[in-house]
């Protein structure tokens, strides 16, 4: 009687269950984000000192990711009152950045010594390597809108949106001195060229760069609120001047066959969880 009382509570606790349920969660899974800044250049180009530019397709392109043959200047036979105007569309995907600038002179060498550089005064190249013109090729560089043209409000007429195009610091590259880099906040914690805050994902800013072999002043022309412009035509520089004026005429010989070579970056930095960046820190 024992031995089947035991075997008979054995088989009671097998089948016999407790009320129970389960739910389960299937494919939890972390994918980290992403940033991917892409450029594109639109360029303009008057070797003559005329009030209006030609668009330049050498310094141009499409949006992309940067690569050598991507050139902000690129050019030679360089006279005094020469002058040329970017605007720079950065374009940031995906998510909330903060942007900044970066511009190193790499190179300011006297290549050769000409007889009218050495009658000027000029030392001869083998005494002195250092040419002089990176401080005669003179920047401005503004917020804009992306018609490449330096723009201001006449409010007594002005379009809907209309806002001045304030510049940044400018002056020339030689003023670095060469292999120091300059470092530029176009968007940080502390400040915005654009509206305050970092620049939102999936969406584009623009930068405009002028520069002019001699003395550079701004000449806003009135904001005509059309903004985003195209590689000819319509309401940019070849059509009402790009908004700075370009005097060479204090040049001298001493420039002759100068060259200087720079490099221009830009980056962008995540702003989430980032709220305390500086694109001036190291």
């Amino acid at each position: 009687m024992s031995v089947l009382a035991a075997v008979a509570a054995v088989a009671v606790g097998a089948t016999t269950a407790f009320f129970s349920d389960t739910e389960t969660s299937t494919g939890n899974t972390f994918t980290a984000g992403a940033i991917d800044l892409t450029v594109d250049n639109t360029s303009y180009f008057s070797n003559s000192g005329g009030e209006d530019g030609i668009y330049n397709s050498a310094t141009s392109w499409l949006l992309k990711d940067l690569d050598s043959e991507d050139l902000f200047f690129n050019f030679s036979d360089l006279k005094p009152g020469d002058w040329g105007e970017d605007t720079i569309s950065l374009h940031v995907d995906n998510n909330d950045s903060w942007l900044c600038a970066d511009v190193t002179l790499d190179s300011d060498d006297d290549v050769t010594s000409t007889e009218p550089e050495l009658e000027g005064g000029d030392e001869d190249v083998n005494d002195d390597p250092t040419g002089e013109l990176a401080n005669r090729v003179r920047f401005i560089w503004w917020a804009d809108d992306g018609d490449n043209v330096l723009e201001t409000c006449d409010f007594d007429n002005a379009p809907v949106n209309c806002a001045d195009e304030s510049t940044l610091n400018g002056g020339p590259l030689g003023a670095l001195g060469v292999g120091n880099t300059a470092k530029v906040t176009l968007a940080d914690s502390g400040n915005s060229i654009w509206e305050g805050g970092p620049v939102p994902g999936e969406s584009t800013r623009y930068i405009g760069k002028a520069w002019c072999f001699g003395d550079i002043n701004e000449d806003p022309v009135d904001q005509d609120g059309v903004g985003f412009t195209q590689a000819v035509g319509g309401n940019g520089p070849d059509e009402r001047g790009a908004g700075f004026s370009c005097d060479g005429s204090d040049e001298d010989n001493s420039t002759q066959t100068d060259s200087m070579t720079a490099t221009i970056s830009f980056r962008a930095e995540q702003s989430r969880n980032n709220p305390g960046f500086t694109c001036l820190a190291d």
